[in-house]
């Protein structure tokens, strides 16, 4: 009788190896994979970098900041018009996106002339990432710098162009 129950023991036990065996040998699990496909981003420039009039008694730089804030440096006199470049952009409702600005400065050329004044330090408002309108799709921000005027100037209109960019962030 006892070696009955110690087979019946030593079978219970390999029933049980087997089993524990066979269903740790192999699992499956789906999982689910999921895209969002966001609109393309349109960017539209809705009004220029505007420096004012300029009178330029020696050399110095006229700051217009994209929070609308002037200043100036040397002895200069600024007045007139002055606001920072409008854009609005265009997207997928409530994403959020990131402005780049030009690395370098870029010149502006006098109109019917070769004279050329340098515009940089470029900034944005908002600063950074930004969202869009979680029913329109749309932002705007503003970009301001600082125009570096020579003391001896050449007087005229002075216009030139740069780059900015958005991307989803």
């Amino acid at each position: 009788m006892r070696n009955t129950l110690r087979l019946a023991a030593v079978g219970a036990a390999l029933a049980a190896a087997s089993f524990a065996t066979s269903a740790s040998a192999a699992a499956t699990a789906t999982a689910t994979a999921t895209a969002e496909i966001l609109s393309s981003l349109t960017l539209t420039a809705d009004s220029a970098l505007d420096f004012g009039l300029i009178a330029p008694n020696t050399g110095g730089t006229v700051t217009v900041n994209a929070d609308n804030t002037v200043s100036q440096t040397g002895a200069l006199i600024s007045t007139g018009t002055r606001a920072p470049a409008g854009f609005t952009v265009t997207g997928t409702n409530g994403a959020s996106v990131v402005v780049t600005l030009p690395s370098a400065p870029v010149d502006l050329t006098r109109v019917s002339g070769t004279e050329t004044m340098s515009l940089g330090g470029f900034n944005t408002n908002p600063v950074g990432a930004f969202q869009l309108s979680p029913t329109t799709g749309q932002g705007t921000f503003s970009v301001g710098g600082t125009l570096t005027v020579g003391a001896n100037q050449v007087a005229g209109v002075y216009s030139g162009t740069f780059a900015v960019s958005v991307e989803y962030q």
